[in-house]
């Protein structure tokens, strides 16, 4: 689940948190064997799903500490000199780590309640996955012996599968509506389920974690999946162009226009604006626009990326990053991104491929 944990906490880095004031704080107390490496680091993601440094400590005879202090129960990851991080749900008690280098995925956490609890779930999906993986194996094989008999059973027994572990969440959520290892889980989750179909187990949540972050992130998808689906009206939005002229959202009415999310600092949206430019140019005498919605920080980069690039639409942008609340309307996680709007405004496709895009351009243009 590493890319949907990238993708997740990426966006949970751009909430504001709550401060709480406490004595309280974490030990973590790391007993480590096969260790030639002298400094342990604790890490976490930045907003570009990028890992950076918060600790730093030294090792001496396998043994390291952290110490700190967290509102709430967050993750963090714990990397051994060079080596391949691993996770550790982070709270205020006494935290245990031990194992061996030579065997990570066996090195043990304890003293964590959020983190036994993040585990449980993860290895339950997994579990699951794995069950699945075997089934399409099965299923491959009985497509190739053309046994339709076999076909029917191993897709009644796939269909079984598909929403097992939402049973099993919203049953652990029940027993333990305080655990904030379940809430990030839950987090996870939505990265393979619409959020809405977790809204039950959501509102099972006990509230008093509801400032946690991996929380208010649930109960903010819940509220933006409410205005956000095809069908409905595309969320308005006024940002200013390189010229300093404000560009709306009601400037483009009655045409269809693909609303393009990006930035200069990101690699596969710049790769991606080549394929908008080809398809821009086959179909801007259509009836059909494009607006890039940049989430840059820094205004000079950005003209000097457009000076580079001669864009043949309106670039625009707050300059707020991830903070900016066009992303938060249109559920931006990642990058890049787009949403398809038709000539009522209404949302026809949310982050289409372009190749998915330029096939849907061509069914309502052309005929």
């Amino acid at each position: 689940m590493y890319k949907e944990i990238k993708i997740v906490i990426v966006f949970l880095l751009s909430l504001f948190l709550a401060s709480c004031h406490s004595d309280e704080e974490y030990l973590i107390h790391g007993r480590i064997r096969s260790v030639s490496d002298n400094v342990a680091y604790l890490m976490k993601m930045d907003q570009l799903g990028n890992m950076v440094i918060v600790d730093s400590t030294f090792i001496r005879g396998g043994e390291f500490r952290f110490r700190g202090h967290v509102d709430y129960p967050e993750m963090r990851f714990l990397r051994i000199g060079t080596r391949r991080p691993f996770d550790i749900f982070v709270e205020n008690e006494k935290i245990e780590v031990y194992g061996s280098l030579l065997l990570p995925d066996e090195i043990k956490v304890e003293g964590s309640i959020s983190h036994d609890d993040f585990n449980y779930l993860s290895s339950e999906f997994e579990s699951i996955q794995n069950n699945k993986n075997a089934l399409i194996l099965e299923l491959s094989s009985a497509q190739n012996l053309k046994d339709r008999k076999k076909i029917r059973e191993i897709n009644k027994r796939f269909s079984t599968y598909q929403d097992t572990i939402i049973t099993i969440t919203k049953q652990f959520v029940l027993n333990n509506p305080s655990s904030v290892g379940a809430a990030y889980f839950l987090c996870l989750l939505s990265s393979h389920y619409d959020v809405k179909k977790l809204e039950e187990i959501v509102m099972l949540i006990d509230p008093s974690i509801e400032d946690c972050q991996y929380v208010r992130y649930l109960k903010d998808e819940l509220l933006l999946r409410k205005d956000l689906e095809i069908g409905t009206d595309a969320p308005s939005f006024c940002l200013k162009n390189s010229r300093g002229e404000e560009i709306c959202l009601e400037n483009y009415q009655g045409k269809y226009l693909f609303i393009d999310f990006g930035a200069s600092w990101s690699i596969p949206s710049v790769r991606r604006y080549n394929q908008l430019l080809s398809l821009y140019r086959e179909y801007s005498g259509y009836n059909f626009d494009i607006v890039s919605v940049s989430l840059d920080s820094d205004e000079c980069d950005w003209k000097n990326y457009l000076a580079e690039v001669n864009p043949q639409w309106e670039f625009i942008s707050d300059f707020l990053y991830w903070s900016s609340p066009v992303t938060k309307h249109y559920r931006v996680l990642n990058l890049p991104y787009g949403v398809l709007i038709d000539t009522q405004g209404k949302i026809v496709l949310i982050n289409p491929s372009v190749d998915k895009l330029k096939r849907y351009l061509k069914q309502v243009l052309e005929n």
